[in-house]
């Protein structure tokens, strides 16, 4: 037998696997569909308005088999974002929109806030100034540790 070397040869921008000394060998070409976006492989969209506006928030209510990715897809697709950031934003601002904080178990009928940029940078930086408010106030919400 004969050992195979593998290479491959770019050619006008396609990557083409070719096989030592076997020519004429068939050539499969994987494309994935919107890996390169249209204008200049930017991806954004300029018509979204959270790049525009680092404050702009938008509220949705959730409708039957609607999920967060679909949500999130209307709202902040070609924003430049990391969505993974925005649905952990979309989470953490609306508990009582999901089960247990499970962003897969989202209930029907709930109003969303929709972050805006500068309320994503607050969560992952730690600041507090756009949390939402605290229902109750004093002893009640705190942890107490007694003994030892």
């Amino acid at each position: 037998m004969k050992p195979l070397l593998f290479g491959i040869v770019v050619t006008a921008g396609l990557l083409v696997p070719q096989l030592a000394g076997a020519q004429g060998q068939p050539i499969v070409v994987l494309e994935y569909p919107g890996y390169a976006q249209s204008g200049g492989g930017s991806g954004l969209n300029a018509d979204n308005p959270f790049i525009h506006d680092p404050n702009h928030t938008a509220s949705h209510r959730v409708q039957p088999d609607e999920t967060l990715s679909h949500i999130i897809t209307a709202y902040y697709a070609g924003s430049g974002l990391d969505l993974s950031v925005v649905q952990m934003a979309i989470v953490k601002k609306n508990r009582s929109a999901f089960v247990r904080g499970n962003p897969n178990f989202l209930y029907a009928d709930k109003m969303l806030h929709l972050p805006s940029l500068n309320e994503m940078k607050d969560l992952v930086l730690g600041s507090k100034r756009h949390e939402e408010p605290q229902h109750g106030s004093g002893l009640q919400n705190e942890i107490f540790f007694i003994g030892g």
